[in-house]
């Protein structure tokens, strides 16, 4: 007599809960990072988003970047978060899909 082992092909669920960022009030003069890692349109979402900052606040500098990892898509490693988290006041990133 032969044993069948069945298996349950579905992962389980792992669930991270990370607090929010702090929310600045104001933005102006402030040190902006705009993340894209990549993927189509990313990079057309945050140039008109960093035209519409520069308008409301003007004395803001901006800071475009990548993740160090990947190819046709760029991750953003922690040591890259770390990096930029030192670099700017705010960050915005797109992910598209």
């Amino acid at each position: 007599m032969s044993i069948i082992n069945i298996r349950n092909p579905i992962a389980e669920l792992v669930e991270q809960k990370i607090e929010p960022a702090r929310r600045s009030s104001d933005l102006n003069g402030k040190r902006i990072g705009l993340y894209w890692n990549m993927k189509g349109g990313g990079d057309v979402a945050l140039a008109h988003l960093e035209e519409l900052l520069r308008r409301r606040y003007p004395s803001s500098r901006f800071t475009h970047y990548q993740g160090t990892v990947g190819f046709i898509m760029r991750h953003c490693t922690p040591a890259d978060a770390n990096r930029i988290a030192k670099e700017v006041d705010a960050i915005v990133g797109t992910t598209s899909d």
